[in-house]
């Protein structure tokens, strides 16, 4: 990703803001399954991930990426950074894409949908 896409969706401070009070379990576990669109349908990790070196506050994973929200966007920034190309960005969240057969088109509706949420409109 380019420095400029990647740039475009840190977001404006209230966006971060408001991804900073966002609850990953009660957006993408306390929620119906989507047979249609599965990549989001997760269970919560944070127990698992969220423990020593890694200063995550939350952690959810599915099939497809695991999304961590951090206590500001710079310990994202680093997380996001140590992991390379199967690290996103967006404010204090990461995501890691797992799965390696996603295309670059999944991969991008999936990180314009984590882009779109944000704690005052979940959905």
């Amino acid at each position: 990703m380019t420095a400029a896409a990647a740039s475009a969706l840190t977001g404006c401070a209230s966006d971060a803001q408001s991804r900073s009070q966002l609850d990953l379990v009660a957006t993408f576990v306390d929620r119906p399954d989507d047979p249609d669109w599965p990549y989001l349908d997760a269970v919560d990790v944070t127990s698992s991930v969220c423990v020593e070196n890694v200063s995550c506050r939350q952690a959810v994973r599915s099939d497809y990426v695991m999304i961590l929200t951090f206590p500001d966007s710079d310990d994202a920034r680093d997380y996001a950074g140590a992991l390379g190309g199967d690290g996103v960005q967006i404010d204090p969240l990461v995501i890691d894409f797992i799965d390696e057969s996603l295309t670059s088109e999944e991969r991008l509706e999936i990180i314009q949908s984590v882009a779109g949420i944000n704690a005052s409109s979940p959905d």
